[in-house]
């Protein structure tokens, strides 16, 4: 049973006494695990949260990281179809999207709200409409309308 070592590649002896005892603790019973547990001294329900909290944090890291990964491949897959229009100066990005907002009720209503609120759009919002501008055919990789 190969569970910390790879069967491709030599295994040190570490690893392989690794995988024995875990072979060793998957094959016990629940009561022969809990006999193991109460024989150290301690106590199973603190254990087995101890446990399950390791887990959990096991969880939440492997979700943090294949989040990051999604977010970089996105960041990767995004930068060639939006083409130049997120390095334009955010006064010509801006101005791309009046140009779309005077056609666009809807986006120039969304852009009237932002202002109205005293914040105007931010520079992630105008970036994310920019790049499904982009993305639908409306702007070429410039910003200039298709």
């Amino acid at each position: 049973m190969d569970i910390v070592s790879g069967s491709d590649r030599p295994s040190p002896p570490i690893n392989r006494l690794a995988d024995e005892l875990v072979a060793d603790i998957l094959s016990m019973s629940d009561a022969e695990l809990l006999a193991e547990v109460e024989a150290d001294g301690l106590n199973a329900e603190d254990e087995a949260g101890r446990v399950r909290a390791i887990i959990s944090s096991a969880i939440g890291q492997a979700a943090k990281a294949r989040l990051q990964a999604a977010r970089a491949e996105i960041d990767r897959t995004a930068g060639s179809t939006w083409g130049q229009v997120h390095r334009l100066p955010l006064k010509d990005r801006a101005a791309v999207l009046a140009r779309f907002a005077n056609d666009d009720t809807k986006l120039k209503s969304r852009l009237t709200m932002a202002a109205r609120n005293g914040e105007g759009i931010t520079e992630n919002e105008m970036d994310d409409i920019l790049a499904n501008l982009r993305e639908l055919g409306a702007i070429d990789e410039d910003g200039n309308p298709i």
